[in-house]
């Protein structure tokens, strides 16, 4: 009688169906585990806004067949262009035209819902498990497994967990509790930022462009997220913060934001008024980031449990690094985990020797974007003082006319994560 040889089955419990959720559960498959994801939303809807993806995260959803739909139905940006409120051109460069080339992926804006819709295609059609409303409330830990439990008792045994549930991670709070650290709050940046949704206009239309407006008290950024719309967000300062909802404005909020919205910038140059004036959609939060965590709390005590993106290293958006450094942790992580097939090698120890080599390797550079992001939105958003918008601007025209150094500033990201 011939004896059949059954591979282990090792389960990994995933915090968190956003972005680096479904990409990791997608890549650990491909390496023999078995990966759940866990989502606190009942039905992901029709929410939020967009954000870019460049050239080191899409490497990594290439590695996917997810990610060659995605890059082939995007609309790839071209130029990048820096103005003030006023249309005085102060740097622009065809620099990612030539992305593909150098780098193998190109840029382009997508918006944040129809990505998560086509992750969550992808974990369907491989028989990826996501079991939705379901909101962590503790991890327990032994010698062998990990138990995810609910805040209705449900309980969810694995090998191993990955927290991947943003910048209000539970996993995260309970990861440092066990480390004997209690979690800082999310701390306010002084910032607040006004998203929208709106029909391109002939002006930005061709060629495809990121376009950067700065004026007093404000920043004015819009890309395009199809052949069709434009997504634009303004960074403001605002003393009082305010947290996100993702949710739709009725048609009267809509309005009325629209309104103030075009009064206060009716002076800035086009397409600024343009493309408020054609919103179809707008919501505004407050931007947060954490203070940084060391490596050895990106994993628990027990080694079981490791965080990723958003939930180890949450960042304000000003360098577009967010959902890229996140799918960079991904490969990372799934680099470094053995595959399932070479045995049963999931012990504690190897697991903790599989996150501590992780996080030691991507925690300087994430805490370095991180400060980079912020340091960016201080100079973007500075007061409405004539003299000090006038000497952010000087700074920006300046640092564009060192080509070889704005190029060295775009591959120190885009040249990783291989």
């Amino acid at each position: 009688m011939t004896s059949v040889s059954i591979m282990p089955t090792v389960k990994v419990i995933i915090i968190g169906c956003g972005i680096a959720g479904p990409v990791i559960a997608l890549l650990l498959k491909r390496k023999g585990y078995e990966p759940v994801i866990l989502e606190k939303v009942k039905e992901l809807g029709d929410a939020g806004a967009s954000l870019m993806m460049c050239p080191n995260g899409l490497k990594v959803l290439s590695l996917l067949e997810i990610g060659r739909c995605i890059t082939e139905s995007a609309t790839h940006l071209e130029v990048l262009c820096e103005s003030n409120f006023g249309g005085d051109v102060l740097g622009v460069s065809d620099l990612p035209s030539k992305y593909p080339q150098k780098y193998g992926q190109p840029a382009f804006g997508v918006k944040r819902t129809t990505l998560n819709l086509a992750l969550k295609d992808a974990l369907k059609a491989d028989n990826i498990k996501v079991h939705e409303g379901w909101k962590l409330k503790d991890i327990m830990e032994n010698e062998d497994s990990v138990t995810a439990v609910s805040e209705t008792g449900e309980k969810v045994v694995g090998s191993f967990l990955i927290g991947c549930d943003g910048i209000k991670a539970i996993s995260r709070l309970v990861i440092l509790k066990k480390h004997g650290a209690e979690e800082e709050e999310a701390s306010y940046t002084g910032l607040t930022q006004t998203a929208g949704m709106s029909p391109t206009p002939l002006s930005v239309n061709s060629p495809r462009t990121m376009l950067n407006i700065y004026g007093p008290g404000a920043h004015f950024i819009c890309y395009p997220v199809s052949p069709t719309t434009t997504s634009w967000a303004i960074t403001q300062r605002n003393r009082n913060a305010s947290h996100e909802t993702w949710k739709l404005f009725s048609p009267s909020e809509l309005n009325a934001n629209r309104s103030q919205l075009l009064d206060t910038f009716k002076d800035w140059c086009s397409p600024v008024p343009e493309l408020i004036g054609q919103a179809d959609r707008i919501i505004k939060y407050g931007l947060y980031d954490r203070p940084q965590l060391e490596s050895y709390q990106w994993y628990s005590i027990g080694g079981r449990c490791v965080l990723v993106g958003d939930a180890a290293h949450p960042t304000s958006p000003h360098l577009g690094q967010g959902a890229n450094q996140a799918l960079e942790d991904c490969y990372h992580l799934s680099r470094v985990l053995p595959d399932v097939a070479d045995g049963d090698r999931m012990s504690t120890d190897v697991l903790r020797k599989a996150f501590e080599t992780f996080a030691r390797s991507r925690q300087p550079r994430t805490a370095a974007l991180v400060k980079g992001a912020r340091a960016q939105g201080e100079l973007r958003v500075c007061d409405g003082d004539v003299d000090a918008c006038t000497e952010r601007d000087s700074v920006i025209r300046n640092r564009w006319k060192n080509v070889v150094a704005v190029e060295a500033n775009f591959d120190s990201l885009y040249k990783e994560p291989f």
